[in-house]
């Protein structure tokens, strides 16, 4: 149970607070945790990734498709859902969103993901743990913006959200047709970022990450014993090493540099499909990830 302190300083502060985690002390932590992790445990889940795969945007562009995702995240906390820019970000999201049929349990799993995954996260790999503030902030952030995006089944409370979030991944994810190629999707994108010798160590490598129910999902093994006990190792060693290391003072969100989809900077309307997007014009236009990505200007 919460303390009431807690609840209060995490009610009143959440926006700053997440700033600063997601912007100065865990810049790279949330990338790999509330970006990559919730991005990919959503193909496990059969309706989500039916959704996705039946648009065809994602298996079209791939990297405009994840940077977009990334960018409205990333802004949101970086300006706050109550400012301007924020607000501009949601009404957005919201114009993506309402083209597709999505129930409202596919959207909570989605949501309470990027409550806890940063969460279990900095449990396992973060150079210091979250405090109960900033624990609660996360998820009083996200809160807020399902309420912006007009959910109204959020359940009600840290504990009763974080429950919602297991019981749905216990239940509902499974393997579909969908989910294995959308997998094959993304993890050929992340590959494309990476040197060349070094792209058949990333699906291993992550696979270490990732329980074995989720990997089963996507038609994966699970990954060797020895990468098990290895890449985790690899990154406490990195957690204990930023401990010693000189601090980050000034935020430094990913999205204040150019991206690979908008190497020149991006406007609000354009991310996203495009308004006259249809699943035949993405079948008509299908790159390789590595493609989509040099084409980005990577």
């Amino acid at each position: 149970m919460t303390a009431p302190s807690v609840r209060d300083e995490a009610e009143r502060d959440h926006e700053a607070i997440m700033k600063r985690l997601v912007g100065v002390e865990f810049a790279w932590d949330y990338r790999r945790s509330m970006i990559d992790l919730v991005f990919m445990k959503g193909l496990a889940a059969p309706r989500i990734s039916g959704t996705i795969a039946a648009n065809r945007y994602l298996q079209a562009r791939p990297q405009k498709r994840y940077d977009d995702t990334s960018i409205m995240m990333i802004e949101l906390v970086k300006h706050g859902h109550s400012s301007v820019r924020g607000a501009q970000m949601l009404e957005r999201m919201n114009q993506v969103h309402a083209r597709f049929h999505i129930r409202q349990d596919d959207y909570l799993y989605i949501l309470t993901s990027c409550m806890f995954e940063p969460i279990r996260w900095n449990a396992r790999f973060g150079w210091r743990p979250f405090t109960e503030v900033e624990k609660y902030a996360n998820y009083c952030f996200w809160r807020e913006i399902g309420k912006r995006m007009h959910l109204t089944e959020i359940p009600d409370g840290f504990e009763a959200c974080e429950q919602f979030n297991l019981d749905y991944e216990r239940t509902r994810l499974g393997r579909t047709q969908s989910s294995v190629a959308l997998a094959a999707v993304l993890f050929g994108l992340l590959e494309s970022w990476m040197p060349r010798l070094v792209r058949p160590l990333v699906r291993p490598g992550l696979s270490a990450l990732v329980d074995d129910a989720i990997l089963a999902c996507f038609d994966l093994p699970p990954a060797a014993r020895w990468l098990k006990w290895l890449v985790p190792r690899v990154l406490r060693l990195r957690a204990r090493a930023l401990r010693i290391w000189p601090r980050r003072r000034r935020p430094a969100f990913h999205v204040d540099r150019p991206l690979r989809s908008y190497p020149a900077g991006y406007t609000v309307p354009e991310l996203g499909p495009p308004d006259d997007w249809t699943a035949e014009r993405g079948a008509a236009t299908r790159p390789s990830p590595a493609a989509s990505s040099k084409q980005a200007g990577a």
